[in-house]
């Protein structure tokens, strides 16, 4: 055997061995022990039955059969694969058992691995039993049987089957009474006298059932396995959820209604956190299934590929796009983000998407392009109009600025102003691309301006030609001193 068989194989038996005050511990499940109590009816059967038309069995109404797959002493039973394919095709339930030789719980635990063998290619929808009834048996402690049953029940509850234990009366009662597995109780009587946990009874070996060419072993069934044993889906298991398709526990990752789950090596559904080669996944905490898309994981947003592989960098949803940052493990930045191509800003007050068009932010406006990329400097828009944004910091501009010794003004809108505009009670003049002109006169629908050093215009107010020549005159009626 591999050393990592050896392994697995020590931490089953140690988990069967620690898990004995829990399966001998645990309430009796009573169950009705007589004819009339029962749901279903079955046959088990082995080599001494000879051939079996399972056809003849189903139609006498046989609804399930335990088939023995062998024991350590003389290895698969000869007529177990015809016996569980007949039985599956004619539509009953199948189980399946081993008789035990078992002394201590490394044999058993053997006696399960190699059921496991066995059985690994076929359906088995009932139960897997450990048949523990040999002379072998029979000087045993109480305590070293329920040991040796833990550790062959375990293991088959390991690999995703259902175990139950098989005895007669008397041994359940003397020898196995805190036994807290399924239990398969035989008794051939009128009604049973164990009445602690029995989910079959086996009443007699002497019944008549066609397809059968003699006598067969009979038993009746007290407990409902349709939602226990499923043949795809989830069930819940010690705690935990496993996943069955095919009637066998799975492994790995399974697709399912449209989604995808992973059960880990013990066959239990992985939530939260989960990384393989592949990629990294979360797994979400109510059912287990992938996040796909964009997804909320424990109080921070990421992006999930179709795969559920988390992802980062740019990503486009519908006509918005947002930035899941790969130096933050993937997280949605919802801020400033600044890279080669510009800076961009992703709005942290909705949903993170990144920001085009005019846009406020903590009272600042700002603009940015259909890429996302913020604008600066001198833009000229569509109406017409003209505004400068700071090539620092990308803010729009209001009020006086200057670009290359060139004086601007932008009213409280951040329109770059043109003509006549007063500021401050105070007029000034901006030519046809927002300069401020200085130290020139101008000539403004037929008015005279003079702009001074500051560029404060004052009228020039004309004086009339009459006014002009009596000054003249006045002036030369002085006399010379």
């Amino acid at each position: 055997m591999k050393k990592g068989i050896k392994e697995l194989a020590k931490r089953t038996l140690a988990l069967a061995l620690t898990v004995t005050a829990i399966w001998t511990l645990q309430p009796a499940e009573v169950h009705a022990v007589n004819s009339s109590g029962n749901i279903a009816q079955g046959v088990d059967v082995s080599k001494h039955n000879g051939s079996v038309n399972w056809s003849q069995v189903a139609a006498s109404g046989m609804k399930f059969a335990f088939i023995k797959a062998g024991s350590t002493n003389s290895g698969v039973d000869p007529n177990f694969d015809a016996n569980i394919k007949g039985a599956a095709a004619a539509g009953l339930k199948t189980g399946v058992y081993v008789y035990s030789y078992a002394t201590t719980p490394e044999a058993a635990q053997n006696e399960a691995n190699l059921v496991l063998q066995w059985i690994s290619n076929y359906t088995v929808n009932y139960p897997v039993v450990f048949d523990i009834e040999d002379k072998c048996h029979k000087n045993l402690s109480n305590q070293q049987l329920i040991d040796i049953i833990n550790a062959f029940c375990t293991t088959i509850d390991a690999a995703g089957y259902h175990p139950m234990v098989y005895s007669y009366k008397n041994m359940f009662t003397s020898k196995l009474s805190i036994c807290g597995w399924d239990k398969w109780v035989a008794q051939y009587s009128s009604n049973c006298d164990y009445n602690n946990n029995v989910c079959f009874w086996q009443y007699s070996s002497y019944g008549k059932v066609n397809g059968f060419g003699s006598r067969v072993d009979v038993n009746y069934q007290y407990k409902d396995y349709s939602t226990l044993i499923i043949p795809e889906g989830f069930i819940a298991h010690n705690g935990q959820t496993r996943f069955y398709r095919n009637w066998k526990m799975q492994r790995g990752w399974v697709d399912y209604n449209d989604t995808r789950y992973y059960l880990d090596g013990a066959g239990n559904l992985v939530r939260g956190w989960f990384t393989d080669d592949k990629g990294t996944y979360y797994l979400t905490p109510e059912d287990g299934q992938i996040a796909r898309g964009q997804y909320t994981a424990e109080g921070n947003n990421y992006y999930f590929t179709a795969e559920g592989i988390k992802t980062a960098g740019l990503v486009t949803v519908g006509e918005q796009k947002f930035y899941y940052d790969p130096l933050n493990n993937g997280i949605m930045k919802k801020e400033w983000y600044s890279d080669e191509k510009g800076n961009f800003y992703f709005f942290d007050r909705t949903d993170g998407h990144m920001l085009t068009g005019d846009q406020v932010i903590d009272g600042l406006k700002f603009l940015f392009g259909a890429d996302g990329i913020r604008q600066s400097g001198m833009i000229a828009r569509e109406d017409g109009s003209s505004y400068y944004y700071d090539p620092a910091t990308g803010q729009m501009v209001s009020g006086w600025f200057n670009i290359a010794d060139k004086t601007y003004y932008a009213d409280e809108l951040g329109h770059i102003v043109t003509g006549i505009y007063p500021v401050a009670k105070q007029n000034y003049y901006f030519d046809e691309k927002g300069v401020l002109i200085r130290n020139q006169v101008l000539d403004l629908n037929g008015v005279q301006y003079q702009a001074d050093e500051n560029g404060i215009l004052t009228e020039i107010v004309p004086v009339p030609e009459e006014d002009t020549a009596a000054a003249a005159a006045q002036a030369s009626a002085q006399p010379v001193k």
